[in-house]
C-alpha cells in the first residue's frame, strides 16, 4: 500500500463511495424504512468505525430575535446507528441492507421545508463519505383523518411551515405549524378566520394543539402564546380508537370543540 495512495484517501481522493437506495419513494412517520447502502471501496484498505443515518430538515428562526428577519436553520431530527467497525478492501463492492422506523416527529412534506436523510460513515484517517437523499414524507393515516375531518367542516390548508419554537418536554427546537382557513361556504365561515394546528403523533394517537382566530375577537397567534397559561390555545388528544372511527366521527368531535370554544 503506497504512501501516496494513503495520503490521497485522507483528502477524499480514492476514498469509499456510498449510495443509499430506498425500497420506497414515499415515507410515513412511525413506519419502517428499508433499503440498501451500495458501497465501493477506494484505492486503499479503509476501516469504517460506524455507519449512521441522520433524519434532517430546516426551520425558520428569527435573526437576532427580530421576528421580521427570518433565516433557515438546519436540524437533526434523529440519529440512527446502522452498524460499526468493519474493513473495506480496495475496490470492494458491498450492499448493506438496513431498516429503521421513521420517527413520529418527522415533518410532513407540505410547505417549503425540505426533509432529507443523510447517510454517513466514520472512516479511520480519511474524509468521511456521505450521501444525501431528499425524501417525501406523507401524513400518517391517523393524521390524515384529522385533515379529512377539517375538510369536512369546511376548512382547507392554507400554509404549513417549520417554525422555531423550543418547548418544555419536547426535544426539537421547532414545530410544524399548519394554518387552515374556511371555504366561502364553510360551516364556520362567519365565525372563524383561521385555524392554526400543531400535531404531536405517537403510537397511541395524535395530540393536537389548536388556536383559532375568531372574526369577532381576533388573537395574537399560536406561536406567540402557546406556552402561556391563558385560554388562547387548547390541547386535545385523539386516541387511535377514535381516529379509526373515521373522518366523520372526528369532525363531530371537532364540531363540539369549536362550538364550545366559540361560546366562551
Amino acid at each position: 500500500m503506497s504512501f501516496f495512495k494513503k495520503m490521497m484517501a485522507k483528502v477524499g481522493i480514492g476514498n469509499i463511495e456510498i449510495d443509499t437506495q430506498f425500497h420506497t419513494e414515499a415515507f410515513i412517520p412511525g413506519e419502517l424504512v428499508e433499503g440498501v447502502i451500495v458501497a465501493k471501496g477506494g484505492s486503499v484498505e479503509q476501516k469504517v468505525d460506524r455507519i449512521y443515518f441522520q433524519i434532517m430538515t430546516e426551520y425558520l428562526k428569527p435573526a437576532n430575535n427580530d421576528a421580521n428577519r427570518m433565516h433557515r436553520e438546519t436540524v437533526v431530527i434523529a440519529n440512527i446507528l446502522l452498524g460499526e467497525s468493519f474493513v473495506f478492501e480496495p475496490g470492494e463492492s458491498v450492499e448493506i441492507p438496513f431498516h429503521f422506523v421513521l420517527p413520529h416527529e418527522t415533518p410532513i412534506s407540505i410547505g417549503v421545508s425540505p426533509i432529507w436523510i443523510r447517510t454517513g460513515m466514520d472512516v479511520d484517517n480519511a474524509v468521511d463519505p456521505s450521501d444525501r437523499d431528499h425524501i417525501e414524507v406523507l401524513a400518517h393515516p391517523h393524521t390524515s383523518v384529522i385533515f379529512e375531518a377539517l375538510e369536512e367542516l369546511g376548512f382547507h390548508l392554507h400554509k404549513a411551515e417549520n417554525e422555531y419554537y423550543p418547548q418544555r418536554n419536547y426535544h426539537l427546537p421547532f414545530i410544524q405549524n399548519f394554518e387552515f382557513v374556511p371555504y366561502q361556504n364553510g360551516e364556520y365561515r362567519s365565525s372563524v378566520d383561521e385555524l392554526e394546528l400543531v400535531f404531536y403523533p405517537d403510537e397511541n394517537g395524535v395530540e393536537v394543539l389548536l388556536e383559532f382566530d375568531r372574526r369577532t375577537r381576533g388573537f395574537g397567534g399560536l406561536l406567540a402564546d402557546m406556552l402561556d397559561t391563558d385560554e388562547s390555545h387548547h390541547r386535545f388528544f385523539f386516541s387511535v380508537d377514535e381516529l379509526e372511527e373515521g373522518a366523520e366521527s372526528v369532525a363531530d368531535q371537532f364540531r363540539g370543540i369549536f362550538d364550545d370554544l366559540l361560546d366562551r
